[in-house]
């Protein structure tokens, strides 16, 4: 527990000056103020209640004026995109996008550009996200990730099994590797668990994971994880 309590207070302080971190999962509504598709991305400048936001989707129809709603992805911070001629101080690749009261299809996908300052984060595509099922076969003696959450009191500090699809992975961070894993099962946001690793995976492999579940772990700065595994020992 202590290896683990340090190893988060380190990183929580480590992703405070890091190019890349998770955004926090909560569904954004604001107007768009600004609108270009440039370099295979649409940026967006959004307004949401008393600020503005930069975003960032895979090509995306859309007007000034407009609203959008938006959820999850990851921001990057002094990120320099060529194709705007622009550095931001922090901007968000977004998972998932729509526009309100035009785009009927509420998950456009987006993905991290392909530059060396996103080297090791994967984003999801395909099965894994709101609304798309995962066809996931619980190992034996293992649970679901909405068991664990359902059970986490009773669970937190033993050795638990479970099996799901890999969404996201990040690598090497304070010399681990963070893994979102989801099964189809649970509801948002306890839909997904973060797994913390020696072992490596890739977006969209299906694995069996076995690690310490542990609870109510804080990382500061609004990283918050309800349930979460440790020293996972990884299967494809």
């Amino acid at each position: 527990m202590k290896k683990l309590t340090l190893l988060l207070v380190v990183m929580a302080t480590t992703l405070l000056a890091s190019p890349v971190f998770a955004a926090p999962d909560d569904i954004h509504k604001g107007k768009v103020t600004f609108a270009r598709t440039v370099g295979g991305y649409t940026y967006l400048k959004v307004r949401e209640a008393d600020q503005e936001n930069w975003v960032a989707s895979v090509p995306l129809e859309v007007k000034v004026g407009e609203e959008v709603e938006y959820t999850g992805g990851d921001v990057m911070s002094k990120f320099r995109s060529n194709a705007m001629d622009q550095t931001f101080d922090a901007i968000r690749f977004v998972s998932r996008i729509h526009v309100v009261g035009r785009d009927a299809t509420p998950a456009v996908k987006s993905g991290m550009p392909a530059d060396a300052a996103h080297q090791g984060v994967a984003a999801a595509k395909g099965a894994g996200t709101p609304g798309v099922p995962v066809a996931i076969v619980r190992p034996r003696n293992g649970k679901t990730i909405a068991e664990l959450f359902a059970d986490k009191e009773k669970l937190k500090g033993q050795n638990v099994l479970v099996r799901g699809k890999v969404i996201k992975f990040s690598k090497n961070i304070l010399g681990k590797n963070w893994i979102t894993l989801v099964d189809g099962s649970g509801k948002a946001p306890d839909d997904k668990i973060v797994a913390v690793t020696a072992e490596t995976a890739a977006v969209n492999d299906v694995v069996t994971l076995a690690g310490v579940l542990k609870t109510d772990v804080n990382l500061g700065s609004g990283y918050q994880y309800k349930a979460m595994l440790d020293e996972v020992k990884l299967t494809k």
